[in-house]
């Protein structure tokens, strides 16, 4: 996982990041992981779009290995990207640790850093946004068993993980312009 000697990382260190998008389904992440690469210029990582390529949707219920097998997609990924010298960011729930201490291995391998974005989404807001979905089928289902399941073993970050928390109804744009500088996190809580 680290950079091969011919890499010019040195030079561009500072603007490398691993933008990690944290939450439950519905909950936003989608949307404020465009804006963050919008603003940062970060490639986009998406374990929906990986699964979907695979013929699977995650909204229906996927087996954790299953699960895993896209997670180890999204990674190489993300390494592929920072090793060449451009922040990524990865639009996944990201519900237990182990999963977004993963990221940060890797950022680590880099010298870079790893941000942790919690769209701190009630479960109230996501099954009501899961419900307007049924209605109109904008985004691939999800069943609410999926969803009720994910808030059960869904592991928010600790006060111990540093991250940032974006609240949903905030402007995902305004929200990236006052906390992401163009170059990398400019602050983390």
């Amino acid at each position: 996982m680290r950079p091969a000697a011919n890499k010019p990382l040195a030079d561009t260190l500072t603007m490398v990041c691993i933008y990690l998008l944290c939450g439950l389904a519905f909950a936003g992440k989608s949307t404020l992981a465009r804006a963050i690469a919008s603003r940062t210029g970060a490639v986009l990582v998406s374990l929906d779009a990986i699964n979907e390529r695979r013929g699977l949707h995650g909204g229906l219920g996927v087996p954790d290995a299953v699960w895993a097998e896209a997670h180890q997609t999204a990674l190489r990924k993300a390494e592929d990207v920072v090793a060449r010298g451009a922040p990524v960011v990865v639009d996944d729930t990201n519900c237990f640790r182990f999963l977004r201490d993963d990221y940060r291995a890797l950022a680590s391998g880099f010298g870079v850093k790893c941000l942790v974005v919690y769209v701190d989404a009630p479960l109230s807001l996501a099954l009501s946004r899961l419900r307007e979905n049924e209605a109109t089928l904008v985004r691939p289902r999800v069943t609410e068993a999926v969803l009720l399941e994910l808030a059960r073993r869904f592991e928010a970050p600790d006060a111990d993980e540093p991250h940032l928390s974006f609240t949903p109804g905030t402007n995902e744009a305004a929200w990236v312009a006052a906390n992401l500088a163009s170059d990398g996190p400019s602050r983390v809580g």
